[in-house]
């Protein structure tokens, strides 16, 4: 079994491409911007893809879908649309939409690999924000009991039997 081209559309961060080489070994994976087509416009890109071979466009173009000649270039393509709605602003965006298509496109692409025909597919999206992490501060809450210089530390010795038997 050959493996898939996937097409990573502009909206999708650059830095996503390597791991997800990693991840899918057996699949050509390729960014629109390595390939010379960032600012492709969509209906051009669409079937420009798939003349080439590419079976699989993972965009965050959320407008795609609700554009009648977008839509018809898609259907008529056969490709599969693999999309994620962005979220947060800046670094929380970019690190939402890595970590979106790293959790989701490594599972749906042999899904779609089995697939009888078109699917879309639209990834849920990992929110970056302050429920991501637990910031702690150890000098006014030490995060354990043996944390040094904690005001209540009690040093546990073990007793040691000088009676080898």
């Amino acid at each position: 079994m050959s493996g898939l081209k996937i097409l990573l559309d502009e909206q999708v961060p650059e830095p996503a491409l390597d791991p997800l080489r990693f991840m899918l070994p057996l699949h050509e994976v390729n960014h629109v911007q390595r390939i010379k087509w960032k600012g492709k416009p969509d209906l051009q890109l669409i079937p420009d893809m798939r003349r080439r071979g590419y079976e699989i466009l993972v965009t965050a173009d959320a407008n795609q879908l609700e554009d009648h000649d977008e839509c018809a270039a898609i259907k008529k393509s056969g490709i599969h649309h693999v999309r994620f709605e962005r979220h947060g602003r800046g670094v929380a965006q970019t690190a939402s939409a890595i970590a979106t298509i790293l959790a989701g496109v490594p599972l749906v692409v042999p899904l779609l690999e089995r697939a009888s025909g078109q699917r879309l597919v639209e990834l849920t999206v990992v929110k970056c924000g302050d429920s991501r992490y637990k910031l702690t501060d150890p000098e006014r809450n030490p995060p354990s009991l043996y944390w040094p210089g904690r005001k209540t530390t009690t040093r546990r010795h073990l007793r040691r039997d000088t009676n080898p038997d």
